[in-house]
C-alpha cells in the first residue's frame, strides 16, 4: 500500500500540536509541574522533526536530516524523562544517562555520514533505548498509582516494535528509503501515533489520579486536624473546669478548716488541733499535686515540656515520693509500704518520674478507705524495670476502666473521704510514661482494689 508520507507526517505534526496545546493548558491551569514542561518540550521537538522530514524535497540536507534527527533523538529523551518524572522526583542519575546517550546517539548519527540505512537504525535504537528505560522506571514506580503500569506497557511494546523494525531495515540494506514507504514503516506510523496518543492520555489520567490522591490526603489531614481541634477544645474545657471548680474546692477546704482551727484554738485539745492541722496539710498537699499536674499538663499540651532522661537511682526517688505522701496517708490511717530493694538504675527523667509516682500514690490514697494498705513494689526484668502501686481500696468498674486514661471522657470521682480531683493525674501518668519509653496499665476489681503498673527502660532507647 502506497501512502502519502509528507501528508501523514504533517498530520502527525498537527496531532502533536494538539497534544502540546492540551498539556500547556494542563500546565498553566491545573498542574504547574516541571516535568510537564519537559514532556511538552519533547513533543515540540518531535513536531519540528516531523515538519523538517516531511519537507525533505524542498529543504537542504542539513535541515531535513542532521537537524531534524537532533530534534528527534532529543524528543525521545525528553518525552521519556518527562513521563518517568510523574511523581516530581528529579532522578539525577537517569538525567545524566539521558543527556550522555543523547550526545552519543547523535554523534554516532553524524559519524555514519550519508549511509541512510545506518542513520535510521541509530535513530530507531535511540528511540527504543529511551522509551525502554522509561518503561522500566514507570513499572518499578507503580506502587502508589495504576496508570504508570499502562504507560510502561505501551512504551515497552513500542520499544520492542522499533527493534523489530530496525532488524527489518537492516535486512533491506542500502536500498531502504523511509519516504518511499514500506509495510513496516506503515505500521510504524500507525503504532507511533497510537503510542503518542495513549501516552498523552495515560499521562493525563495519571495526573488525575495524582489529584485524587492529593485530595484524599488533604481530606485525611482535614479529618486529623478536626480530631486534634476537638481534642484541643476538650483540653480547653477541661482546663477551665479544673480552674473554675476543682481548684477552688481544696482551697475552700483549707480555708474552712483553718478558720475553724483559729476560732476554736483555745477550746480544742492538742489531739483535736492536730487532727484539723492534718486535714489542712492533706488538702494543701492535694492542691499542690493538682497545681503541679495542671502546670505540667499545660506545658505538655503546648509542646513546652522537656524530657531529659538519664540514669537515676530508682529506690531513692521512690523513697522521696513516699516520704512526701506519708502525711496524706497518715491522715486517713493508711499504711504506705515500700520495701527498699537493691540499688536499681533506671533510665528516666527524675522530675517526670516523681510526677508519675506522686500521682499514682495520691490516687491510691484517695480511693483507699481508712485503715487500708498501699504497696509499692519494684520488679526488675532483662530490659526494663516494673513498678506497681497496689491498694485494697474501692476498685474501679469495667466501664470506667475503658476511659481511665482518656482526657475527653475521663471525669474525676470523689475519694473515700470525699476528696476532690481533676481526673487529670492518670492522663498525665500515661503520657509521661510513654514519653519515657515505658508503658502503663491497670488491673482493678470493684470492692477489692486496684494495681497500677508501669515500666521504665534500663538503658537509653
Amino acid at each position: 500500500m502506497i501512502l502519502d508520507y509528507p501528508s501523514i507526517l504533517l498530520f502527525l505534526a498537527m496531532n502533536n500540536l494538539f497534544i502540546i496545546a492540551l498539556f500547556t493548558y494542563q500546565y498553566f491551569y491545573h498542574h504547574k509541574r516541571w516535568y510537564l514542561s519537559v514532556f511538552i518540550l519533547g513533543v515540540l521537538f518531535h513536531t519540528i522533526a516531523l515538519i523538517l522530514i516531511g519537507n525533505r524535497s524542498v529543504l537542504p540536507f542539513l535541515y531535513t536530516v542532521q537537524i531534524s534527527n537532533l530534534f528527534l533523538i532529543s524528543s525521545f529523551a525528553l518525552t521519556s524523562y518527562g513521563l518517568i518524572s510523574f511523581d516530581g522526583k528529579i532522578r539525577k542519575n537517569i538525567l545524566w544517562l539521558f543527556f550522555v546517550f543523547t550526545i552519543l546517539f547523535y554523534s554516532s548519527f553524524l559519524a555514519v555520514g550519508h549511509n541512510n540505512t545506518t542513520r535510521i537504525i541509530i535513530q530507531i535504537i535511540a528511540c527504543s533505548f529511551f522509551y525502554g528505560i522509561g518503561a522500566f522506571y514507570l513499572f518499578i514506580n507503580r506502587r502508589e498509582y495504576k496508570f504508570p503500569v499502562i504507560l510502561s506497557i505501551v512504551l515497552f511494546t513500542y520499544s520492542i516494535f522499533n527493534l523489530v523494525r530496525a532488524s527489518v531495515i537492516y535486512q533491506i540494506g542500502q536500498s531502504y528509503d523511509f519516504m518511499k514507504g514500506s509495510t513496516i514503516d506503515n505500521w510504524y506510523l500507525i503504532i507511533s501515533m497510537f503510542a503518542m496518543s495513549v501516552s498523552s492520555i495515560g499521562l493525563i489520567m495519571l495526573l488525575k489520579e495524582i489529584d485524587q490522591k492529593t485530595i484524599l490526603q488533604k481530606n485525611t489531614r482535614i479529618q486529623e486536624d478536626k480530631i486534634k481541634l476537638e481534642e484541643l477544645n476538650a483540653t480547653k474545657d477541661k482546663l477551665f473546669s479544673i480552674i473554675a471548680h476543682d481548684l477552688r474546692s481544696p482551697f475552700n477546704s483549707i480555708l474552712g478548716f483553718s478558720e475553724l482551727l483559729i476560732e476554736n484554738l483555745k477550746d480544742f485539745e492538742i489531739a483535736e488541733s492536730e487532727k484539723y492541722a492534718r486535714f489542712i496539710n492533706s488538702s494543701a498537699e492535694n492542691t499542690l499535686v493538682l497545681l503541679d499536674n495542671l502546670l505540667k499538663w499545660a506545658k505538655s499540651q503546648t509542646g513546652q515540656m522537656t524530657f531529659k532522661p538519664q540514669k537515676i537511682s530508682l529506690s531513692s526517688v521512690i523513697c522521696e515520693v513516699v516520704e512526701q505522701s506519708n502525711s496524706a496517708a497518715i491522715a486517713k490511717e493508711i499504711s504506705l509500704i515500700h520495701k527498699q530493694a537493691d540499688e536499681i538504675k533506671a533510665y528516666a527523667d527524675e522530675d517526670i518520674l516523681k510526677t508519675v509516682l506522686r500521682n499514682l500514690i495520691s490516687n491510691a490514697i484517695k480511693f483507699t478507705k481508712t485503715g487500708g494498705c498501699i504497696h509499692i513494689r519494684v520488679i526488675t526484668k532483662q530490659e526494663h524495670v516494673g513498678i506497681s502501686i497496689s491498694d485494697n481500696g474501692i476498685g474501679i468498674n469495667k466501664e470506667k476502666l475503658k476511659t481511665l486514661f482518656n482526657t475527653s471522657s475521663n471525669t474525676s470521682s470523689p475519694g473515700t473521704a470525699n476528696e476532690k480531683g481533676s481526673g487529670l493525674g492518670l492522663v498525665l501518668c500515661k503520657e509521661f510514661v510513654e514519653k519515657l519509653g515505658g508503658s502503663i496499665n491497670v488491673e482493678s476489681e470493684e470492692g477489692i482494689g486496684s494495681n497500677f503498673k508501669f515500666t521504665l527502660p534500663l538503658k537509653r532507647i
